[in-house]
């Protein structure tokens, strides 16, 4: 071989090194721009909550629906850490009369539940034997009851999950319907 060649294909790799290490830092950075800025536009600020207080009266339950009273606990929990309001006030409890249009009270009914099937659940998948839990809520204004929104919601979780994890989902079916819900309400 000629020294001429050696010292081109040494100076070739050396400068395929350099173009290999620009590359990689090029696209390092580009990538880390766009996370970046992707990361800034999904964020979102924390909203003021629209109402002064919320106040969650326990749901009603209809004939044959039986849950452990720890249902009702777990699902007013879940609903007071949704950001609904600025406070969340207990059933019954009194709020100013200057603050009664800005307040809502959520009733409701659980009109449905199924405590499903273990072994359907196993043996057949898709869904078949879950829990199931249908509920009807209604969002009114304190001050003159005017149903602001209505709400229809059906939850169905695995049946070797406990009640706790229920209520959790159906508050957050709740309060996500409820939030759509009056976002497109004209004001």
């Amino acid at each position: 071989m000629r020294p001429e060649a050696v010292l081109w294909g040494k100076a070739m790799q050396v400068k395929n090194i350099k173009e290999t290490v620009t590359m990689r830092f090029f696209t390092v950075m580009v990538l880390a721009v766009t996370l970046v800025v992707c990361g800034q536009a999904s964020a979102k600020e924390k909203e003021a909550p629209e109402f002064k207080t919320a106040e969650a009266k326990h749901f009603t339950q209809a004939e044959g629906v039986e849950l452990s009273p720890a249902f009702g606990d777990y699902f007013y929990a879940e609903l007071q850490k949704a950001n609904l309001a600025s406070e969340v006030i207990g059933e019954g409890e009194a709020v100013e009369d200057a603050d009664a249009p800005k307040s809502m009270v959520i009733v409701g009914t659980i009109t449905e539940y199924k405590k499903g099937s273990v072994a359907k659940s196993v043996l057949i998948g898709f869904t078949a034997g879950w829990q199931s839990l249908k509920m009807d809520a209604d969002v009114q204004r304190r001050s003159d009851k005017q149903v602001l929104c209505t709400m229809h919601v059906h939850t169905k979780i695995d049946p070797r999950w406990d009640e706790k994890l229920m209520a959790k989902m159906a508050a957050k079916q709740v309060v996500k319907e409820m939030k759509t819900e009056l976002k497109n309400q004209p004001r």
